[in-house]
């Protein structure tokens, strides 16, 4: 039975992080350049007039159909009318942002799915409520079904070459998986090289090609995308002041922090944060 369980554990490594989602109105309002996340966006909405433009390309929000914003993405939003707004912001556990950037660089549209599509539409009133009934774990359950649901059928599409990456980080199927969780465990200590060698049992040379190798970044990158990433969720969905997201996050200060976030997302802390809590 310990095998089996061993077993099953090996493949649980892609999960669901859910930091929003409801059913609102959106307008005008809704309008805004240059918005960038580290988690990704799902949008299903009662009629066409929406829009996201991706290096001058746009993407309509066709109406009733599951639309993703990846994260990373870089894109403008455009709004024409008054819209009902199925919406959830949510992370991908178990894939690194640079395999997202490769194999989703653009807004996503799936193919017409009467079964999702009528499930999103039993969802809107559920998900209609005041901000407080959402900490519902039934609804989240609920809803989650539904990303996971639009998730696999996104997976499904996929080329074979680029469905085997997320599988192999899916199932943690390769050196340096147990590496990966821990950084994001141990965001706010040193993660130097050496360290992270020897955390995982590989000399520090070695360790450093492995890493390259499966995901694509020397380690350092990897480290302070994943900070700058943890930083920019908590400015959105916490209300931690700047100095403690900095520290939380690894960073030794407050000054370094926000250089480093602004060159990565574009604005300061503070500018992102205003900025972010008035996009759905």
């Amino acid at each position: 039975m310990k095998h089996v369980e061993g077993k099953l554990a090996e493949l649980d490594h892609l999960h669901i992080r859910m930091y929003s989602g409801r059913n609102l109105f959106i307008d005008q309002r809704w309008n805004a350049e240059d918005v960038c996340s580290p988690y990704w966006r799902f949008y299903v909405n009662s009629a066409s007039g929406a829009s996201a433009l991706v290096d001058g390309q746009a993407y309509e929000l066709v109406s009733h159909r599951v639309h993703f914003i990846p994260a990373w993405v870089r894109w403008t939003c455009h709004n024409t009318q008054r819209i009902e707004h199925l919406f959830a912001h949510f992370d991908i556990i178990g894939i690194p942002g640079i395999v997202v950037r490769q194999i989703f660089p653009g807004p996503i549209t799936l193919a017409q799915d009467p079964w999702l599509e009528a499930s999103c539409d039993a969802l809107r009133p559920l998900v209609s409520a005041p901000k407080k009934v959402l900490a519902s774990p039934i609804i989240t359950c609920q809803f989650k079904a539904v990303l996971f649901a639009a998730l696999s059928r996104l997976f499904a599409q996929l080329p074979s070459e680029q469905a085997q990456r997320i599988t192999l980080h899916a199932q943690g199927d390769h050196p340096v998986a147990s590496s990966l969780r821990y950084i994001d465990e141990h965001l706010a200590s040193d993660l130097n090289n050496q360290k992270l060698a020897l955390a995982a049992g590989f000399s520090e040379d070695h360790f450093v090609r492995l890493f390259r190798k499966h995901v694509g970044q020397t380690p350092a990158q990897y480290v302070l995308e994943r900070r700058i990433a943890t930083a920019a969720e908590r400015l959105v969905f916490s209300a931690d002041g700047i100095d403690r997201i900095a520290d939380a996050c690894g960073f030794p200060d407050r000054f370094y922090f926000s250089r480093m976030f602004r060159r990565r997302m574009g604005l300061p802390p503070a500018a992102y944060r205003k900025t972010s809590h008035q996009q759905a």
